[in-house]
């Protein structure tokens, strides 16, 4: 297991001196699931043993579903997956917490050999290979709209049958971005810069730009917009307001930053838009 948390151990080694400091740390996991196992999948995590959301410095996760809306292509993504899991922390300490505490062992399996071998056994059958993971330093968070969601013991209590999707509590939107070397602070200071009015929308959860915990990122994009929604419509209604084909071309705020593409991005930005379920979040929100 050690080596899923090379790259949070080891971080980004080349920031500048400019570049702004993480206000969250954010965990992902990248899996790429089976044709149609998806619900069977979901039930894995909702069976799971869990008390997360009750951990200190917790703030948010949610069991990400790619969807594909609004004519987005995933062709290229590849190996790279069709679900997330991701958890916000307060800091990256929170974070180190977890992951070399008792709760880790608990929900990976319960740290004994007949548990995490049933735990590979199932999941054979779900995933086209292991899941990929990712780290983050969360900047620029804006909260909005807090989730009435109950996680007792601290996680939630949803009943799956393997055959159906589950419910989802959340829409999420990302927007994956690859500056070119030495960019990185304008970029940053582009976004630190804006105005934002996502806070005046009904449904707007919380919003996080996301700088890669790494030197280089294995799927190029090391910087990545994450917008939380209460559902797709609440994010119809923002997207019909900025007028944009794809509601998160270069800002999640209304007031779009001025980017130099040819002198910041290396490549176009990417969207990708999910259903978020099983969503946690702490009382002072993500």
């Amino acid at each position: 297991m050690s080596m899923h948390f090379e790259e949070a151990l080891i971080g980004n080694t080349e920031l500048s001196k400019d570049a702004l400091t993480g206000e969250r740390y954010i965990a992902m996991n990248r899996f790429k699931v089976r044709d149609g196992a998806g619900p069977k999948f979901e039930k894995r995590w909702a069976d799971r043993t869990s008390r997360l959301a009750s951990l200190p410095g917790f703030r948010f996760f949610t069991l990400l579903r790619r969807v594909e809306d609004f004519n987005v292509n995933y062709e290229d993504d590849g190996k790279f997956g069709n679900y997330v899991s991701i958890t916000l922390w307060n800091d990256k300490d929170a974070f180190d917490a977890w992951r070399t505490g008792d709760a880790f062992k608990e929900a990976h399996g319960g740290g004994g050999i007949t548990d995490f071998i049933k735990l590979l056994t199932t999941a054979i059958f779900i995933l086209d290979g292991g899941p990929k993971p990712a780290f983050y330093d969360g900047l620029l968070p804006v909260q909005g709209q807090t989730l009435d969601v109950e996680a007792p013991g601290g996680w939630r209590k949803v009943e799956s049958d393997g055959q159906s999707f589950i419910n989802p509590d959340v829409y999420v939107v990302m927007n994956r971005f690859n500056i070119a070397p030495g960019q990185e602070s304008s970029f940053e200071k582009i976004w630190t810069d804006r105005e934002s009015s996502l806070k005046k929308y009904d449904g707007f959860v919380f919003f996080n730009m996301m700088r890669r915990d790494a030197s280089k990122a294995d799927d190029g994009y090391n910087y990545m917009s994450m917008t939380i929604w209460k559902n797709k419509e609440a994010f119809e209604v923002w997207k019909k307001d900025q007028g944009s084909s794809h509601g998160q071309s270069s800002s999640e705020s209304s007031d779009k930053p001025k980017i130099d593409m040819k002198k910041v991005i290396g490549k176009p930005p990417r969207p990708v838009f999910y259903e978020g379920k099983l969503a946690l979040m702490s009382a002072e929100g993500a």
